[in-house]
């Protein structure tokens, strides 16, 4: 039976009283033959701690979901903190760096590591996150036959295959990503790019002026981004120029719904069958397709004010495991947070900021009771 919302909140309350203490063991992974840093966090208890697999999202992250920006800098996760949480209520919790993320860190190699990353497919993540939960299990107080597995954002694709796979006892997405990545993709530059974009835009029709002006205004690294898809392939640093693709009626302005958000969405559905990572042959099945055959227990958490997932789409993902007859699915929609489930003012703002504690606290709840 599924548990009840009145239930998971009284779980949620006192497992805040009964914190427990935590250990840390370090481990290696051997990733295609890429050492690979790892982190096993198990409570002090004498019993064996169910066994929790954290998987981040898009990019080579760390184990804390960090990941190096484009500008050099670094931002933060906060999968560490997740697990610390998690460890503290009484379960074993792993994380591990993806395949040559350290490398991505480091200025120098840098662009070698996000090469060598690009060239990966979603079945070499899906085998790398495999690695790391048997070996996990494999780690003295470790419960085994009791195996939930996360997943944020591209990391839920790869979690619900791992969960079909293994036949673990729950699955937990975060921010999941339930449409095709081509629409996922096209999403955005609708629900973010426009909004972010239209101030700068006449009537809704942008010209390279207004374009150049967005890239200073005070919008997320991924609203700032959307613009960016509007230079015509000729464009240089010194000589910028407006797309002549997108303006179709050549008139010098793109028209951000009728001109720009059919063409992108087209050139993302053609795009992506030229990416290892989400190219058919090489990509793993979306929570959309994959929803008649989760029949294990799911939680889904989203923020409504995500901007790389449309809060929509896990609702309907909640639907679709209803109509498939799920019986153990929970949905939790957060006001006021985006795609980290950190604080976010609106898709336009939301910077990745630190996960607030009542997601962790409702994850913890949902994981002891199942």
């Amino acid at each position: 039976m599924k548990p009840s919302a009145t239930a998971l909140t009284l779980v949620s309350m006192l497992m805040t009283a009964t914190a427990q203490a935590v250990t840390a063991r370090p481990l290696t992974l051997n990733l295609a033959g890429t050492p690979s840093r790892a982190e096993l966090l198990l409570p002090d208890t004498p019993a064996k701690a169910p066994l929790v697999l954290l998987i981040q999202g898009t990019g080579p992250e760390d184990m804390d979901g960090s990941f190096a920006s484009y500008d050099g800098n670094v931002v933060k996760g906060s999968l560490g903190t997740l697990a610390r949480t998690l460890a503290a209520q009484g379960l074993a919790v792993m994380r591990f760096d993806k395949r040559g993320a350290a490398r991505t860190f480091d200025p120098k190699t840098a662009p070698a590591a996000q090469a060598a990353y690009g060239r990966l497919t979603m079945h070499d993540l899906l085998k790398d996150a495999r690695t790391a939960l048997d070996t996990a299990k494999a780690q003295p107080g470790v419960d085994a036959s009791r195996v939930f597995v996360y997943g944020w954002s591209e990391g839920s694709v790869i979690a619900a295959s791992l969960a079909l796979e293994v036949g673990a006892r729950g699955l937990v997405v975060h921010g999941p990503v339930v449409n095709s990545f081509a629409d996922t993709f096209a999403r955005q530059f609708e629900r973010v790019g426009i909004p972010y974009l239209t101030p700068y835009a006449q009537a809704g029709r942008l010209g390279l002026p207004g374009l150049m002006a967005s890239f200073q205004g005070p919008g997320s690294p991924l609203a700032q981004s959307q613009g960016q898809l509007l230079f015509d392939r000729t464009s240089t640093l010194e000589n910028p120029v407006l797309s002549t693709f997108l303006d179709t009626n050549h008139d010098g302005l793109i028209d951000l719904k009728a001109e720009a958000l059919p063409a992108i969405t087209a050139y993302y559905r053609a795009s992506v069958g030229q990416s290892p990572m989400y190219a058919p042959a090489t990509t793993l099945p979306v929570l959309g397709e994959l929803a008649p055959r989760l029949t294990l227990p799911v939680l889904i958490l989203q923020g409504d004010t995500d901007a790389n997932i449309d809060p929509a789409d896990a609702q309907a993902f909640d639907t679709a495991l209803a109509r498939a007859g799920n019986t153990d699915h929970t949905l939790k929609l957060y006001a006021g947070l985006g795609h980290s489930l950190g604080r976010a003012a609106s898709v336009t703002q939301d910077n990745f900021a630190p996960m607030e504690a009542q997601p962790m606290n409702d994850m913890a709840a949902w994981l002891t009771a199942h």
